[in-house]
């Protein structure tokens, strides 16, 4: 009889449990409150939470360990007194964050740190953010979803496509939001010397920050600490080295000269130069006689010899900073004023703007300023300078959405000569000199014997 009741007992049917959904998924029940959630870089995830009187914008990124943090900080170290060039939109934060740090970065991380390749991967990613991206401002700069930046007193609130206003975990005036709200308006590359230089030019959306809000970039190669230093030297022994005879090609000489005095300081700067010279010249001589594979000289990377080169060509062939505006033919004046003061420049109908622009090109110094005076110097009156005709401009595609007054960026690029590029009018004024008006003396800039190319 008990045996009869506690079969009867037993329930003939049990709950099941709903299949899995993603969270933001309407009939996800076990989290109730997510409204949208997706992954914008791996293992990056931004979620849309509604808390009741308004939405909060979550970000997850990977987690450091106790390690992790203090490997990360040693390449903050490491990278704290290197030129690096940061995004200067979203739509270049999502590139660089697409194409990761070159390989001259990564050779330097990869030095610096011992880590499983999971420890190196997300300590990566936040070196990555932190010295090539918008800082904590990455994320938010990956998320395409974003339409609007408020700049409130106590936190940064977003609007998204479908959901606003959403509250970030963010102070309200994070570092780089200059950058964040900014727009590409038009991109494209100047060559010089088989170099393919970026320029961009966008608008910044910041309210007050700047009394011109287009500007003009020119995006130069980065350099690594002590990269200067040995641009320098390299330079100083150039000048130093006695020829024989006529160059007929200055800039192939300087080029090949650079090459192999650049090699020799990169190698010399190496604490590992010797052993791994000595290891070059065991394999090398076992090569010979068909006992080991020719070894591959990767004491520094090639993409950092590289770009040390074209500092050494931009100065010594080109015009120093000046080089990439005078051979880009889509700005009709180059405005060097004075010391301190950015080089202004105004472009053709060409670019998706046309009025004058400031740059990123600064004299920093009296001696770049005398150089770049008397190295252009001319009499009174206006002298006209033509790029090299074997100047080409090739336009990339554009981003964010150009105003209705312009064409499209290949429609630009097309109108924009190759073979015969516009002039160019230089102006340059000197520093002022005491008992003389601000603006001090002008120099109109003519063209130089220097080869140009």
């Amino acid at each position: 009889m008990s045996a009869t009741r506690s079969a009867d007992a037993i329930p003939t049917s049990v709950p099941s449990v709903p299949a899995p959904v993603p969270p933001d998924d309407a009939d996800a029940w076990y989290a109730p409150n997510v409204k949208e959630q997706r992954e914008l870089y791996p293992g990056v995830v931004a979620t849309i939470v509604d808390a009741g009187d308004s939405f909060e914008y979550r970000l997850r990124e990977p987690l450091l360990s106790p390690a992790g943090e203090r490997q990360l900080e040693a390449i903050r170290e490491h990278f704290a007194g290197a030129n690096l060039s940061r995004p200067l939109t979203r739509e270049g934060t999502r590139e660089q964050l697409s194409r990761g740090f070159e390989p001259k970065y990564r050779r330097a991380i990869e030095r610096l740190i011992d880590a499983t390749p999971e420890g190196l991967r997300r300590v990566r990613y936040y070196a990555l953010r932190d010295l090539r991206g918008l800082g904590e401002l990455t994320p938010l700069a990956l998320d395409e979803s974003i339409e609007v930046a408020d700049a409130a007193e106590d936190a940064l609130i977003v609007h998204t496509e479908h959901y606003a206003p959403a509250v970030t975990g963010l102070p309200g005036d994070p570092d780089f939001l200059d950058r964040f709200v900014s727009e590409r308006l038009d991109t494209y590359t100047v060559e010089f010397r088989s170099f393919e230089v970026p320029v961009v030019v966008y608008r910044e959306h910041l309210i007050g920050s700047d009394a011109f809000t287009t500007k003009y970039a020119v995006r130069e190669p980065g350099l690594l600490p002590g990269d200067r230093e040995l641009v320098e030297e390299c330079k100083t022994r150039i000048w130093e080295t006695n020829v024989d005879g006529v160059v007929e090609d200055r800039g192939a000489f300087v080029r090949e000269r650079a090459r192999l005095v650049l090699s020799r300081l990169l190698t010399a700067r190496n604490t590992r130069a010797w052993a791994d010279a000595a290891r070059y010249r065991l394999r090398s001589a076992l090569a010979t006689y068909d006992l080991a594979v020719p070894p591959i000289d990767d004491r520094f990377a090639e993409d950092r010899l590289e770009d040390l080169i074209y500092y050494v060509l931009r100065d010594y062939v080109g015009e120093g900073k000046l080089t990439i505006p005078i051979r880009d033919g889509h700005l009709e004046d180059i405005e060097a004023n004075r010391v301190g003061e950015r080089v202004k420049v105004v472009p053709r109908s060409t670019v998706a703007h046309d009025r004058r622009m400031p740059t990123n090109l600064v004299f920093e110094d009296k001696s770049q300023w005398v150089l770049a005076d008397y190295s252009w110097r001319a009499p009174p009156g206006t002298a006209r300078i033509r790029p090299p005709a074997s100047t080409q401009y090739r336009s990339t595609s554009t981003s964010a959405p150009i105003p209705s007054r312009s064409r499209s960026s290949a429609e630009r690029c097309a109108t924009a000569p190759s073979s015969s590029p516009p002039s160019v009018l230089l102006t340059v004024a000197e520093p002022a000199r005491s008992g003389t008006s601000s603006v001090g003396e002008s120099a109109r800039l003519m063209s130089s014997p220097r080869a140009r190319a």
